[in-house]
């Protein structure tokens, strides 16, 4: 995909940072810690992989980059997440992780630099959330998940934009 891909212009230090991270180390991590809930997202996974880039709500940005980066670790192994699926093998203390497959709608919202990085190449990439596990391992989605880890999680495949 690469030698059909257009990059960006850097307009600042901070994208020419972007591009590099992107080519160095096969994706660069947004971290927006003081958005509520804070979040950080992927951008270069699917350029480099053809998977779909990652979203990650409700953890500091260290831990949502250990994680991104954990999978991005399987993904450049050959690994492919998909919408629905369930790992049980990547966090300690039996913990899983979900994926859900992010809606186009939600992307300026919450996806703005991946939108700059892919915009020149016209490519339209996919993306998943990445969600984790109250303490007790429920997920938001089940209803006995904790509410304080619900509201930490916005799901955006089943918020109404």
């Amino acid at each position: 995909m690469q030698d059909q891909f257009d990059w960006p212009e850097p307009e600042h230090e901070a994208d020419k940072v972007i591009l590099r991270n992107v080519r160095d180390f096969g994706c660069h991590i947004v971290g927006i810690p003081d958005a509520n809930p804070p979040f950080a997202f992927s951008i270069g996974l699917y350029l480099n992989y053809g998977h779909p880039e990652l979203i990650m709500f409700g953890q500091s940005s260290e831990n949502a980059s250990a994680i991104i980066n954990l999978i991005r670790d399987r993904v450049s192994s050959g690994q492919k997440f998909t919408d629905g699926d369930i790992s049980d093998d990547m966090l300690e203390n039996d913990y899983k992780l979900g994926f859900w497959q992010v809606p186009f709608a939600a992307y300026p919202e919450y996806l703005g630099t991946a939108i700059w990085f892919y915009w020149k190449s016209r490519l339209a990439f996919p993306c998943l959330q990445v969600i984790w596990q109250d303490v007790d391992r429920r997920f938001p989605w089940e209803a006995e998940c904790s509410s304080a880890v619900k509201g930490q999680q916005p799901l955006l495949k089943n918020k109404v934009l």
